[in-house]
């Protein structure tokens, strides 16, 4: 079954593409009940979240998604266009091309986990860069908290970027925290707090999501706007595609391919 592209406004951000789409393969059966349960109160929040995107039936209907947009960096005057291409169970390729600067490529293929940017080189992630590679491309997303969440509590209702959430502490099964802040009033995820993994080392990241509409029978944010060390990027998408992915986009580079037979 092959769902083509609805044109939309707005954007999603590229770490969080995956998950919020919500897509996952139709054979595939997961409890919502985490083998370590968060509080009482924050598996209540998955759960909300997960009906409000749409409900378990329409997060298992895909087996892939490829969403195409542009990334922004507004202060810097730069605009690329974005490619993020996601299959079930667990494989992601990212690509934004920026005029005058090159082609900045990330991937998981399941195994082997990588990031080719022009400013820095390539490598192969370890450690929790590749951990947060490995939650980010899990295609079923919400669905399968267990698999990397370790305990979650809500700490707080408090208002960020001028909503009531619920804040949601969370500590992965690596040992790393960071919160997350789910809407109140419509249970959905409206962003989160996280220190992602650069090759300049871990750098906190605030994530804002906004501007919901429904993709496929699934709720996914169509604007993300990311803010890190002062400097603030965009990711607008104006197209979505079910179920078309080429599995061959999901190959492991040349050039990554030279750094693991060095390892």
């Amino acid at each position: 079954m092959s769902h083509r592209h609805r044109r939309v406004t707005g954007g999603v951000a590229l770490a969080a593409v995956v998950s919020l789409l919500g897509c996952a393969s139709s054979g595939t059966t997961r409890s919502m009940e985490p083998a370590v349960a968060p509080s009482l109160a924050a598996h209540g929040v998955y759960a909300r979240y997960i009906e409000a995107m749409g409900g378990r039936a329409a997060l298992e209907q895909y087996t892939s998604t490829h969403v195409v947009g542009q990334f922004l960096m507004p202060s810097q005057g730069i605009d690329g266009d974005l490619e993020v291409f996601a299959a079930a169970p667990n494989r992601i390729a990212i690509r934004v091309d920026i005029p005058g600067f090159g082609t900045v490529n990330n991937g998981f293929n399941g195994e082997v986990g990588w990031t080719i940017n022009p400013a820095v080189g390539s490598s192969v992630l370890e450690g929790r860069a590749l951990n947060q590679m490995r939650q980010e491309a899990d295609f079923l997303g919400p669905l399968n908290v267990e698999a990397y969440v370790d305990t979650a509590e809500v700490v707080e209702d408090t208002e960020f970027e001028g909503k009531m959430c619920h804040k949601v502490r969370v500590v992965t099964r690596w040992g790393e925290e960071y919160v997350e802040f789910y809407d109140v009033a419509s249970g959905l995820l409206m962003g989160g707090i996280r220190a992602q993994e650069s090759p300049m080392g871990p750098m906190e990241t605030t994530t804002v999501l906004s501007d919901y509409q429904e993709f496929g029978g699934i709720m996914i944010p169509t604007r993300m706007v990311q803010r890190t060390a002062g400097v603030e990027q965009v990711i607008t998408v104006s197209a979505v595609d079910y179920d078309t992915v080429d599995p061959a986009v999901f190959a492991v580079p040349e050039e990554i391919e030279r750094l693991l037979k060095k390892q």
